[in-house]
């Protein structure tokens, strides 16, 4: 879930759901806040079989957080 902008060397670790940019990259921002990044990273929705990704797109692609936390 993190973004690294054009042109960034990243020489570490990046926070889950965080934006850096720079060379070395720095965290510039988070994309949301600490309970909604948590929320996000409990889904682990990257661990689940193909199939239950495949069926469960919208959820993952859509911004209801809730709606992905059911699939899960």
């Amino acid at each position: 879930g993190a973004i690294v902008a054009a042109k960034s060397v990243v020489t570490h670790d990046v926070p889950p759901y965080a934006i850096v940019a720079g060379n070395p990259a720095r965290t510039v921002k988070m994309r949301f806040d600490e309970f909604t990044v948590r929320r996000l990273l409990k889904a682990a929705w990257w661990d689940w079989p193909v199939d239950k990704i495949s069926r469960n797109l919208d959820a993952i692609r859509g911004a209801d957080i809730a709606k992905l936390e059911a699939a899960a």
